[in-house]
């Protein structure tokens, strides 16, 4: 390496943290702000869910300020009460607003402290503005598929395990038995008796460990398309064998938060109107980050057994 390129390695270095102090500034600043929008917002529900006195319904923050007969309430201050929603409302909106830029800057502080996560950042985006190829016809299921951005299979159970370029030579050898055992059934004679192969047993790593016991509006739990029920069997590379009572997933969260990462989650989903063993096998893109509620994603998870 020259003198020159090293004098340039050194002010590009020089940049970046003089760019990190900045940030990092920045991100104080906004926090300082965004805790005092909580702490104001939190003054103001207090406020509108306490009654103002024994046997008086408090002013709330959504229900009518209107008597049964539609006249104003004569127990509480009306005038007050929408002062307080307004600015309620308000706060709502600049605390989700501010959310996003400190998500945006913690992004951008990530890729200045690991520079290959831009690479991936960009190789990811680019995967996922490519044209698509035309859906095929999965051998397995019957069904016609289309390719994830990654090359995975969409469209059905456990496609995330498998390559859209490749569906001819993955079919399992039990599938394969199952069609020849079909087709040979069809060319004989319908008097034999139908032999049923006994179900496989769940993988350890495929059997749910966590419920989503509620999933928060506007949340990135929700963004995501989780739902209330899902049965969670793997989170990342978090699974029954090693979740630690959920504490894995609790350590794991703020750190993917801070570099501005996803978590891929499977879930087990119950059909609509379905019988009770039937079940879809879904896999989802969680983004953790500060948003607009509690936490970094959204919903409560418990332990779940089956």
């Amino acid at each position: 390496m020259t003198e020159q390129q090293q004098q340039q390695q050194q002010q590009q270095q020089q940049q970046a943290n003089e760019e990190e102090k900045a940030l990092r500034h920045s991100l104080a600043t906004l926090d300082v702000q965004k805790k005092s929008m909580e702490l104001e917002a939190d003054a103001i529900v207090s406020e509108l869910t306490t009654p103002p006195s024994e046997g008086v319904e408090p002013m709330g923050i959504d229900t009518p300020l209107v008597d049964h007969e539609g006249y104003p309430r004569g127990d509480v201050d009306v005038y007050r009460a929408r002062t307080l929603r307004q600015r309620f409302h308000v706060l709502k909106t600049d605390h989700k607003a501010i959310s996003q830029k400190i998500d945006a800057m913690l992004r951008h502080l990530a890729i200045l402290k690991n520079p290959q996560l831009k690479k991936q950042q960009q190789d990811e985006m680019a995967a996922r503005t490519t044209k698509k190829p035309k859906p095929k016809l999965d051998p397995i299921t019957g069904k016609w598929v289309v390719m994830n951005w990654d090359g995975t299979v969409a469209g059905v159970p456990g496609g995330e395990k498998r390559n859209f370029q490749n569906l001819s030579k993955q079919v399992s050898q039990l599938t394969e038995d199952s069609l020849m055992n079909s087709s040979r059934r069809d060319d004989s004679t319908q008097d034999l008796p139908l032999v049923v192969p006994a179900p496989v047993a769940a993988s350890p790593l495929e059997v749910p460990f966590a419920r989503v016991n509620a999933v928060a509006q506007e949340s990135p739990a929700q963004d995501a398309g989780l739902l209330e029920d899902d049965l969670i069997f793997k989170f990342a590379d978090i699974n029954l064998e090693n979740h630690n009572h959920l504490k894995a997933i609790s350590a794991l969260v703020p750190d993917v938060a801070g570099e501005g990462g996803s978590i891929s989650i499977s879930v087990k989903r119950r059909k609509p109107d379905a019988a009770p063993d039937d079940w879809d096998t879904v896999v989802l893109s969680l983004t953790p980050k500060p948003w607009s509620g509690r936490g970094l994603i959204g919903c409560h998870i418990v332990p779940y057994t089956s």
